[in-house]
Order: C-alpha cells, then structure tokens, then sequence
C-alpha cells in the first residue's frame, strides 16, 4: 500500500472516531488528503523521510472536512479557508525544494 501523508491512527484522530470504525474508510480518507494535496501542490509529500507538518496540517483539514460534510454543507466543518491556505504555505515550500 502506498504512503499516506497520515497514518490510519493520525486520520482516525483527526475525525475522531472509535478504534473500531472501519479501517477501510480511513485508507480511502488518506488517500483522498495524499493525492488532493499532491494534485493541488505539484509534489508528492510522502517522499519526504519526515513529512512537513503543514502537510499534515493540511490533510488532517481535509479528512475532517469530507468526513464531516458527507451528508452537506455543515459550517461548523467548513476548512476551505484552512486548506486553501495551507495549500498556497505548501506550494510555496515545494517551489523551494
């Protein structure tokens, strides 16, 4: 299975849920963040030995807020300005690299 930028447990975490919900929905929840982060920045951050925080920062907004808003728009769960932010943090650090 390929690297996530979180871990099963970070993303479980992030949307607080019990150690019993399904292992799968938290592969598809990070992989979901990984790739979304990867398509928006233009460079793969699971490459990274140690990966950058604001890159976990990022997924971890973006796994709340699909899991969150599954079922509409909920505002108390709207991260878009946290990851659009994040976003911009990332591309910026990845032109550097």
């Amino acid at each position: 299975m390929a690297r996530t930028i979180l871990t099963l447990e970070e993303i479980a975490s992030a949307i607080r849920v019990d150690p019993d919900y399904p292992q799968q929905e938290l592969q598809l929840l990070a992989d979901a963040a990984t790739s979304f982060i990867k398509q928006k920045t233009g460079r793969d951050w699971t490459s990274d030995e140690k990966i950058h925080a604001l890159a976990k920062m990022c997924a971890s907004l973006y796994a709340k807020q699909i899991h969150y808003g599954a079922d509409g728009y909920n505002k108390e769960h709207d991260y878009t300005l946290g990851i659009n932010g994040l976003i911009e943090d990332l591309k910026d650090i990845a032109r550097g690299r």
